[in-house]
């Protein structure tokens, strides 16, 4: 380990500490369009302070149009790239500490954001800064790449590219140790339901007991979703509360029935929150509720209901669906409901899916739609990203395994595939690197979410080692 180096991170300790504070205590969740500020004030917010404190530091910036921005060290004709990215999924409830508070107990600060992903590109803010300071020959220019709405589509970064060039090669401390050189492809699309009105489909029917008015649920695609809340009309409200029970004394879920004024009752489901690429880490209260939903006779979705169940109920990797794929690279499909809405006589139901680095989207979509054929479903695509595959010999990952396990001493993890989804995938040659560490807590997507101030800082040394690594000669 360069000792200079380690000593120049070192005198950023609290600085760091500082920084990440004040950007987590800026709610960047995307947010209606402003004028200058594409996905809302608290992102634009976000980026502007970010690329105030890095001017402070003395270190070269720029503001592309409210869509992103780099921080930059370093000359040649090359770049190596650190992508990151300073929006925040929603919050979600339950939390121990305020989400935006960034308050710090048992040397962790708590806050959305912390680990995804405003530690790593505070971090990654300071590493640059000591690597400037110690006054190497880079033989690159070193940027770091500031995304605005990576949880909800990257169309900040394709932005970006379409003003600034691609970097030649980049990693993302955007997921976890030691090198990610695979991540699955992922696509995001709704499965879409209409129905009839209750006039038309059940007027002068006499055994017609439900009739659901709203239905809505989850916080992103790309979360469990953990809250579902369902409004009932019905004239057979004893019916509907032995129902409940039996269900409630069959399955230990957290659903709530409660009556809200004449013939009405409001069925609420809590689950627990979790990356939509580790729903089995998670509890999907979307599709909980809906399980309830399915003892009901004579309900105005019936159909629809129906389809879930059947289709989709607890499966997590696309089995029920006609998707379930896999390689020997990177595992199981994943499959994550994660959003339903329901508007007028539509019904929309929000899939995230993480498939295999080998297989490809149609593979996918025409298993999928083979499945729902019998069913009024169809499927609307909202966004695709092609899966991300560096061989493990790459010199990249070479590289960056080799400064991983000089900083660490972890001389046992081998490079890894996940299901998750990254900046990386943007530039010719990336591979995601850190910013979790072995056997830590996953908590991105979900409350509580934290990082650890040790491995903040470990982290900030171990990406000026990497830009150290790939940008002087040896």
């Amino acid at each position: 380990m360069d000792q200079n180096l380690k000593e120049k991170v070192d005198n950023y300790k609290e600085d760091i500490i500082n920084s990440l504070q004040e950007i987590v205590q800026i709610k960047s969740v995307e947010a209606q369009a402003k004028e200058g500020m594409p996905f809302g004030e608290g992102v634009d917010k976000s980026l502007r302070r970010f690329l105030e404190i890095a001017e402070d530091l003395g270190l070269k910036t720029k503001y592309v149009d409210g869509y992103a921005g780099h921080v930059e060290i370093g000359e040649g004709e090359e770049t190596l790239g650190i992508l990151c990215h300073l929006d925040v999924v929603p919050e979600g409830t339950g939390w121990t500490y305020p989400p935006y508070n960034a308050e710090i107990h048992d040397n962790k600060m708590y806050g959305r954001g912390t680990i995804d992903d405003k530690g790593p590109v505070v971090a990654s803010l300071y590493a640059l800064k000591a690597i400037k300071d110690s006054d190497l020959n880079l033989n690159k220019k070193v940027r770091l790449i500031l995304g605005t709405d990576e949880e909800s589509g990257w169309e900040g970064l394709e932005y970006y590219f379409n003003k600034e060039s691609k970097p030649e090669m980049a990693f993302s401390p955007d997921a976890q140790y030691p090198v990610i050189h695979a991540e699955k492809g992922i696509l995001i699309f709704d499965l879409n339901y209409e129905f009839e009105s209750y006039e038309e489909n059940y007027l002068g029917q006499e055994n017609y007991k439900y009739e659901v008015l709203s239905l809505k649920g989850g916080n992103a695609p790309n979360m469990v979703p953990d809250n579902c809340e369902i409004l009932i009309k019905t004239d057979y409200g004893k019916a509907l509360e032995k129902k409940f029970a039996n269900f409630k004394n069959k399955y230990d879920y957290d659903i709530n029935l409660s009556k809200e004024g004449k013939n009405k009752y409001k069925l609420i489901s809590s689950g627990v929150s979790a990356h939509g690429s580790m729903p089995e880490k998670g509890k999907n209260a979307i599709s909980r509720l809906l399980a309830f939903l399915g003892e009901l006779d004579k309900l105005n979705i019936e159909d629809f209901i129906d389809f879930y169940n059947n289709k989709i109920g607890l499966d997590s990797n696309g089995e029920r669906i006609g998707c379930n794929l896999n390689d020997e690279v990177s595992g199981n499909l994943i499959f994550n409901v994660g959003q339903i809405n329901f508007t007028g006589n539509l019904i929309k139901t929000t899939v995230n899916i993480r498939y295999p680095v080998t297989k490809n989207k149609d593979e996918v979509l025409d298993g999928i739609k083979d499945a729902i054929d019998q069913y009024d479903v169809y499927l609307e695509m909202k966004n695709h990203q092609e899966p991300l595959y560096v061989p493990k010999n790459d010199p990249l990952v070479q590289n960056l395994m080799d400064v991983y396990r000089k900083v660490t001493g972890d001389n046992k993890s081998n490079p890894i595939a996940i299901g998750g989804g990254t900046y990386a995938r943007a530039v010719p040659k990336g591979v995601a690197f850190g910013a979790l560490f072995p056997g830590e807590e996953e908590l991105a997507h979900q409350k509580d979410e934290y990082i650890d101030l040790e491995n903040l800082h470990k982290n900030a040394l171990i990406i000026a080692s990497a830009i150290k690594a790939l940008t002087t000669e040896k």
